[in-house]
């Protein structure tokens, strides 16, 4: 055992004076070895989601208060919770998992404004926010926050209803939470546009004008029942092992040995005067170094 430590964590005659862990053929195993567990995890996830999965807890009722706390703060009025604009945001959400697309625009061209309309809702000005892949409400609305688009729609002096819907699935063949976010002022007379104009994140119509068409979807409001939207107010998910926590650990524990074996080697090479043609340790170090400090500021969540 004493042999394999030294010819595997020190340089040494019998590994050409380079530490084996720091060959690039250790350095394949390695590569095959995260790709392993990679696959155990999302093997394990499929079989036993409750002990291996993705922890969320995002509520709607944590994201209206979220939402309206940051227009209190600018002395904005608070947003009224509208179940039409709930609805329009729950049928967007089943369109997205239906048809497979992460757009404000579907493929069929759908836009935002049809979901509103046919759900009931006929506004004066209108927005969505999109988001997926967040633990947490307030890691939502704070990312929204972060993002210009997005942070002008919740802070919009114009808009006085919203509504959400919070919906897990399947989008793009990853396990997926959407978070869809209606923003709206109604008006008893529906606005009809003639132009279509595209659309940008943190979509809104106020500031695209009077050019935004209403596009009848054809599908009955009825078709999304009270209950429905009642189970769109929560996503709760809490597995014993959370799979982006579990992660990120590994990678951070094979980042610190490769540098502490690499901050070894070096010392002992310098202190014996070893010399080789293999040896930029230091600049190996700094590249681990960064490459660690980038997946710390690493998000899974997107925003759209």
């Amino acid at each position: 055992m004493h042999r394999f430590l030294r010819h595997f964590f020190f340089p040494h005659p019998s590994n050409n004076h380079r530490a084996k862990a720091l060959h690039p053929d250790t350095l394949l195993v390695y590569i095959l070895l995260l790709a392993l567990f990679n696959f155990g995890f999302r093997y394990l996830h499929h079989q036993y989601p409750s002990i291996l999965g993705y922890a969320t807890d995002i509520r709607l009722s944590e994201l209206l208060n979220l939402t309206n706390k940051k227009r209190a703060a600018l002395g904005l009025s608070e947003l009224r919770l509208n179940e039409k604009l709930s609805l329009a945001a729950s049928k967007k959400a089943q369109d997205m998992f239906s048809h497979n697309y992460w757009s404000h625009t579907s493929p069929e061209g759908k836009t935002p404004w049809g979901f509103v309309t046919s759900s009931g809702y006929h506004y004066t000005i209108a927005g969505e926010n999109l988001a997926k892949n967040f633990s947490d409400s307030s890691g939502v609305v704070e990312a929204w926050m972060t993002s210009q688009t997005h942070k002008d729609n919740i802070i919009k002096p114009g808009y006085r209803d919203i509504g959400f819907a919070i919906v897990n699935g399947i989008l793009n063949g990853e396990e997926t939470t959407l978070v869809v976010q209606m923003f709206g002022a109604s008006d008893k007379e529906e606005v009809i546009a003639q132009k279509p104009v595209p659309l940008f994140s943190g979509v809104s119509t106020e500031a695209l004008g009077d050019q935004i068409p209403l596009i009848s979807l054809g599908v009955p409001s009825q078709e999304v029942s009270k209950n429905f939207i009642t189970s769109l107010t929560s996503v709760i998910q809490k597995p014993i092992i959370n799979i982006p926590t579990m992660t990120r650990d590994i990678v951070f524990i094979f980042l610190g040995l490769l540098i502490g074996i690499l901050i070894i080697d070096g010392f002992i090479v310098s202190k014996r005067k070893i010399i080789r043609v293999a040896g930029h340790n230091l600049a190996h170090i700094m590249f681990f170094f960064a490459l660690s400090i980038a997946l710390m500021l690493v998000k899974r969540g997107v925003l759209l």
